[in-house]
C-alpha cells in the first residue's frame, strides 16, 4: 500500500520540478531523454523510480544568479527550446550554451538533424507549430 502513495507522490513532486517520472514501469521517456536512476543503487529501472533527462546536455546559463555562468567559445546562451513551456531568460530562467551555428532542421525542406542530435522549435521566432504555423524552422540539439 506505501508504494503507490510514494509513486503517486513522487509524479506529483517530478510535475512541480519539470522533470517526467520513469522507471517501475511508469512509462518511457520522450526519444530525446533517457530514464535515469534516483538511487545510485538501482541497477533495474523496472523495480526503482527515475526521471528523464535530455540525452544531450549543455552547460546552463543566465538566470538570477549572483556569479553569471560565461558560455564557451562558439556557443551564446539562450533560452532553452527543449523546454518551450518556459519563461526563459526573459523571467530570470536559466538557459543553455547553444552552439551559435547549430543545425537546423524541420522547416520547408523537411531537414532531419545529424545522428545524436533532436530537433527543437526555436522560440521566440515568430513561427509557432503548436498555433498551427507551418515550415518552421528548427534548431538541433
Amino acid at each position: 500500500m506505501l508504494l503507490p502513495v510514494y509513486i503517486v507522490s513522487f509524479a506529483a513532486l517530478s510535475l512541480a520540478s519539470g522533470q517526467r517520472s520513469c522507471g517501475f514501469k511508469i512509462a518511457d521517456c520522450p526519444s530525446d531523454q533517457l530514464c535515469v536512476p534516483d538511487s545510485p543503487e538501482c541497477t533495474d529501472l523496472n523495480n526503482c523510480l527515475g526521471s528523464c533527462q535530455f540525452r544531450n546536455s549543455y552547460t546552463a546559463c543566465g538566470g538570477y544568479r549572483s556569479q553569471p555562468v560565461k558560455c564557451p567559445s562558439g556557443t551564446e546562451c539562450r533560452d532553452d527550446p527543449r523546454v518551450p513551456e518556459s519563461c526563459g531568460l526573459a523571467c530570470d530562467v536559466p538557459g543553455i550554451c547553444m552552439p551559435k551555428k547549430a543545425p537546423s532542421c524541420a522547416g520547408f525542406a523537411g531537414r532531419a538533424c545529424p545522428k545524436g542530435l533532436h530537433c527543437y522549435d526555436v522560440l521566440h521566432d515568430g513561427c509557432d507549430p503548436q498555433d498551427g504555423d507551418a515550415d518552421c524552422i528548427g534548431v538541433c540539439l
